[in-house]
């Protein structure tokens, strides 16, 4: 199982381009690659702006959910992104 941990100051990289770049370096492939190559668009899951809104706004957040084959959860500082 592979897995991406990551720790982010959100006002510096938005959550929803922190988990396509996670993905995209869990396929080994550019982040540009995972829609039309892997299938993978994070829109088709949850809306990215409302969720970059969500976890920079909240003081104690916590989002779980799964886009393609990966598990995502994001924190007000973390990021894990695991392959199912």
């Amino acid at each position: 199982m592979n897995t991406e941990y990551l720790e982010y100051e959100w006002s510096e990289t938005p959550p929803s381009i922190a988990i396509i770049e996670a993905i995209a370096s869990l396929e080994n492939c550019p982040s540009t690659e995972l829609g039309p190559t892997h299938g993978i668009v994070l829109s088709d899951t949850i809306d990215p702006e409302a969720l970059d809104r969500l976890v920079t706004t909240g003081e104690s957040v916590s989002v779980a959910f799964s886009v393609g084959d990966y598990d995502v959860k994001l924190t007000e500082k973390m990021l894990l992104v695991r392959d199912t």
